[in-house]
């Protein structure tokens, strides 16, 4: 039996013959049709405060509100693709709104298209169009337009929407794993999950403890594409594969189930309810912006893996090929330690002692050549001169390394990962990481003279204390 939700759907309808209202004062607010439709208008608006008041000044606001409600009324195959690439030419330049293009009423009418294609995505997403009433939602979209949104306090009304949201998230899942349970009754496991292999494995089985390259997808109950590994469908599955473990975010619950039925080179389809998939809480975008996957979402996974490995197998390997490579660059020199380093430019200068304060471009690169950092460009965007650093805190390959450089001089200096940031990684490079610098060393000098000690912060006794009492909480909360 269905759980009943907090939203009672009947409450949702209209009577028959009731009149739409027209403008804010004609709205029964006791009427919950009313105030929600109303409440997500004006929540979609709200998104236009965080606009800068010089371009906001600029925009036609009855042009913004029929955008909204043109996208919001129309198919939902309807895109607006050409609007963003209105926007993106009208805002290519910081001095404002650029009308050379467009006009100010076709950029504003696309500013409005874009949320309003935002709600009708949402709201057919969760098959909740049909709760909603269009006309209700312009008035509060344009109430917040204009910066009148008083009916309803936007603590409330965030509630509201939230709880609106997650309902439909909700009724939709269930729906949708009741016809795909209709669609297949043998493949219903115990859990709850729905299990298709599509095409028969012939490796071992798949193995939690293991890492993965994967091809993998998970979709909505819409069909929306959340997450992928698939960057081009023309592409073959190894250049659309990425490498994971099942500690990964994107694997919930229902796949480390599955895999006990799942076989290396099997292809397989999981339709999951939402409390196998990522719960009542949904799985949150990085900084908690909003959602990547909705809270009470059900979802869709496909996945194959193409092969499987120890932990870290790969990118060890990928280490050891990149080492090798290396060694085979003219004007070479390999240190017993296990570090590569090849002459791109001989310098003029002397070479670096050790211990030294020294300044230095670099562009880094991890094992699959991918850029990690570049401070030719950091420094270029950020109005700075070349980075500095001192020899005795940085990792042991340019301790070692950056003393067999000489001043003025380019060079690539490739570290095993035990000289770089070994088994536990660091922001940005995965565990047992093989890394590539090309540096050109600027300029160096004694401790002390290019990079100075940074203060030790000082507390005061009463900081202390309170120092002390947040780590006894922590710890106490952590029991």
């Amino acid at each position: 039996m269905r759980k009943l939700l907090l939203i009672p759907i009947t409450a949702l309808l209209f009577a028959c013959g009731e009149e739409t209202p027209k403008t804010a004062s004609d709205l029964d607010l006791e009427d919950f049709n009313q105030r929600i439709s109303y409440a997500l208008g004006a929540d979609m608006a709200a998104g236009f405060a965080q606009l800068p008041d010089e371009i906001y000044s600029q925009l036609k606001k009855e042009d913004i509100e029929k955008g909204f409600y043109d996208l919001l009324n129309a198919d939902e195959n309807t895109e607006t693709t050409e609007c963003r690439t209105v926007l993106q030419s009208a805002l290519a330049q910081p001095q404002g709104i650029d009308t050379t293009k467009n006009s100010m009423s076709e950029i504003s009418h696309c500013y409005g298209s874009i949320f309003g294609e935002m709600l009708r995505n949402s709201l057919s997403a969760k098959s909740a169009m049909k709760e909603v009433n269009i006309d209700i939602a312009r008035i509060g979209f344009r109430n917040g337009l204009n910066r009148e949104d008083t009916l309803i306090p936007i603590e409330e009304r965030q509630q509201m929407v939230a709880d609106f949201n997650n309902d439909m998230s909700k009724l939709a899942g269930e729906d949708f794993i009741e016809k795909k349970s209709n669609e297949n009754p043998d493949n219903i496991e115990d859990e709850g999950y729905i299990l298709i292999e599509t095409e028969a494995g012939n490796g071992a089985s798949v193995d939690l403890s293991n890492e993965y390259n994967i091809v993998y997808t998970l979709t909505n109950v819409a069909g929306d594409t959340i997450i992928s590994t698939i960057q081009d469908p023309k592409a073959s599955e190894e250049q659309n594969a990425q490498v994971v473990t099942a500690k990964d975010i994107v694997f919930p619950e229902v796949w480390k189930l599955a895999t006990d039925q799942m076989k290396v080179g099997g292809t397989y389809t999981i339709y999951a309810p939402y409390d196998l998939a990522f719960g009542e809480k949904g799985l949150s975008r990085p900084g908690g912006q909003g959602y990547v996957v909705q809270p009470y979402a059900a979802v869709v996974i496909h996945s194959k893996v193409l092969s499987q490995y120890p932990v870290n197998t790969l990118v060890k390997e990928r280490g050891e090929k990149v080492i090798a490579e290396a060694k085979k660059l003219p004007n070479t020199m390999v240190d017993e330690s296990g570090f590569v380093l090849t002459t791109l430019a001989e310098g003029d200068g002397p070479k670096v002692p050790e211990g030294s304060d020294v300044q230095a471009h670099y562009i880094l690169k991890n094992s699959k050549g991918e850029v990690v950092e570049n401070s030719y460009s950091s420094s270029m965007q950020r109005n700075q001169p070349a980075p500095t650093f001192s020899l005795n805190g940085v990792v042991e390959g340019w301790q070692k390394g950056v003393p067999e450089m000489n001043k003025g001089g380019r060079y690539q200096l490739v570290l095993p990962y035990n000289l770089a940031y070994g088994e536990q990684g660091n922001q940005g490079i995965q565990p047992f990481e093989t890394l590539t610098f090309e540096m050109e060393i600027l300029d160096f000098g004694k401790p002390g003279t290019l990079v100075k000690p940074q203060p030790q912060q000082q507390f005061t006794q009463e900081q202390m204390q309170q120092l002390q009492q947040q780590m006894q909480q922590q710890q106490g909360g952590q029991q």
